[in-house]
């Protein structure tokens, strides 16, 4: 073979390889282009962040306590038992604090004179208490005043000496046992009423120097005998 001859061959070679190379870059590129414009997904993007999954709120199965109206359970059963020893329809004697309860507690402190809360407290249960042991009927600081009703005028004794007479006037006190009960304030209050005077449904000094206006019988008197 000739050296023109060997060139072309040369030159035809390097031809043919330089096409084949240039080929099989530019229609790759061309494949990957067409690739992500008809959706093919493409590689995981590691730079983006990662989502994460939301828990269901924590709950338990431990029902909530409703919290305990007129008291704690143990202070409105100290209540309800001793204001039923004393004539004051509480209802049942079980540390709940039921319409009729808190009635008959209004109407202690309507009788002695107190703050109508109609609430059980340690204060009140103390003035139950320390009312009666107190001598005098007095209330626990011994102070002896016109605005505290039966305790500081006589105590039950007084109490039984104003039923009494009420009693006989016809306005039913109910019993007479020196109890101040609904029915002895609603008698009192009546009383009151219909004679024109302070209606506190409770034993003042007024009460009493009426009923003697009206019946000629001192109560004060009556309650010493």
């Amino acid at each position: 073979m000739g050296v023109a001859a060997a060139r072309l061959v040369f030159l035809a070679f390097l031809g043919l390889t330089g096409s084949i190379i240039y080929n099989a870059l530019y229609l790759q590129e061309e494949h990957r282009a067409a690739s992500g414009a008809m959706g093919q997904p493409s590689a995981p993007d590691t730079a983006s962040p990662v989502a994460v999954a939301k828990l269901p709120p924590v709950s338990t199965d431990f029902p909530q306590t409703a919290p305990q109206q007129g008291g704690p359970t143990l202070i409105v059963r100290a209540v309800q038992r001793e204001l039923a020893a004393r004539g004051f329809d509480v209802g049942t004697v079980n540390g709940v604090p039921s319409a009729k309860t808190r009635a008959a507690i209004s109407s202690y402190e309507k009788a002695h004179g107190l703050p109508v809360t109609g609430t059980a407290s340690d204060e009140l249960l103390r003035n139950i208490l320390l009312g009666d042991s107190v001598p005098g009927g007095g209330a626990a600081t011994g102070s002896v005043t016109e605005k505290t009703g039966t305790a500081a005028l006589g105590g039950r004794a007084k109490v039984r000496a104003v039923q009494q007479i009420l009693a006989d006037l016809g306005y039913s006190p109910g019993a007479i046992d020196g109890a101040m009960g609904d029915s002895t304030s609603n008698a009192i209050t009546a009383f009151q009423r219909d004679r024109k005077v302070t209606e506190t449904g409770t034993i003042t000094p007024e009460l009493l120097d009426e009923l003697e206006r009206v019946t000629g019988r001192d109560a004060s008197k009556l309650a010493e005998r």
